[in-house]
């Protein structure tokens, strides 16, 4: 897959959203899960944590998913640490079940993706390691799009300590602070 990791995220995002909705296939869903991912729907009870939970969870809630089509969507990316990107999607859906008066409710959900450590050749590089989703009866705007909001506030150079140990972020800190090489070495127990 070519292009930004932002573009990529965006295009993934999209064709995740339009082969759910769309489409009602789950397979293009299931083969983005992490291992770890997480779901937190909007009601009291949906949530699931590990793949196969997720998988089990999202099969029995929405199994039998009407036919919907996708309109006014909105995808908006935020690079959050060195390996991460949310993208927050605000869409309305149209029921398009013949039978059925036409609804029309507001998509709003927050994807959190992951670079793949073990990505093989022809295998997307991202997996999906946290889902948010709600529906409302009403469009949400921009300024309503919380998670980015609240990633733009509380950002604090957290990829610097991405994939670091608790040792090798100790030595960072004191680095980063200023404290002199000796103290540093003594702190340790090196020599210098």
């Amino acid at each position: 897959m070519r292009g930004t990791a932002e573009n990529q995220i965006k295009f993934i995002s999209k064709k995740l959203v339009r082969s759910f909705f769309i489409d009602r296939k789950l397979d293009y869903l299931f083969s983005l899960l992490a291992a770890d991912v997480y779901y937190l729907g909007a009601g009291k009870n949906m949530q699931a944590e590990g793949k196969k939970k997720v998988e089990f969870f999202i099969t029995k809630a929405y199994g039998n998913l009407l036919p919907c089509s996708v309109i006014h969507e909105k995808y908006t990316t935020k690079r959050i640490g060195w390996e991460h990107w949310l993208c927050e999607v605000v869409c309305d859906l149209q029921v398009t079940e013949e039978s059925r008066e036409a609804e029309q409710e507001c998509l709003h959900e927050a994807l959190l993706f992951r670079r793949r450590k073990d990505a093989k050749i022809g295998q997307n590089p991202w997996e999906l390691v946290f889902i948010h989703n709600s529906i409302s009866t009403k469009w949400f705007s921009p300024e309503e799009m919380l998670a980015i909001q609240q990633a733009n506030r509380t950002r604090r150079n957290t990829h610097l300590y991405n994939g670091l140990t608790d040792r090798e972020k100790k030595l960072v800190r004191m680095i980063r602070s200023g404290i002199q090489i000796r103290d540093i070495a003594a702190e340790f127990g090196l020599t210098t």
